[in-house]
């Protein structure tokens, strides 16, 4: 990455965009649903929004800003902003069964996948005689 140089001769760095939303995905021992384990340390449970479809789920929050402290920063490196994540399963999930907790910073969702169609045994009943005159 290339430096940049300020009138003090001090090499300095671009700014980089603040890093995505850190999240686990993975399956239950028994596959019957997907979990998310989000880190979102300071958010409350109503600064969260999860939306749910079939073949995908949005997670967003909107943080509200903390009152004027009177600080005066030197360095603030944890960012008070709004995100989003989209999360695609290879699966169908039932949106009606998704479920949410937070504790300690880090919020999980249960995902249960959707169950496929049961198998249907469908029986030929047999009609009278066929060809029969009328």
């Amino acid at each position: 990455m290339a430096q940049q140089w300020n009138w003090l001769n001090i090499p300095m760095r671009p700014a980089l965009p603040p890093p995505p939303t850190t999240a686990d995905v993975y399956e239950t021992a028994g596959g019957e649903a997907y979990v998310i384990e989000m880190h979102v340390p300071g958010v409350k449970p109503e600064e969260i929004a999860i939306e749910a479809t079939p073949d995908s789920l949005r997670v967003s929050t909107e943080p509200q800003q903390p009152e004027d402290s009177g600080r005066r920063y030197i360095r603030r490196e944890h960012e008070i902003r709004p995100s989003s994540r989209l999360f695609e399963f290879p699966m169908a999930i039932d949106p009606d069964k998704v479920q949410a907790t937070l504790e300690n910073g880090i919020l999980k969702i249960y995902a249960t996948k959707a169950l496929a169609s049961q198998r249907k045994v469908i029986r030929i009943e047999e009609s009278g005689e066929t060809g029969k005159a009328a």
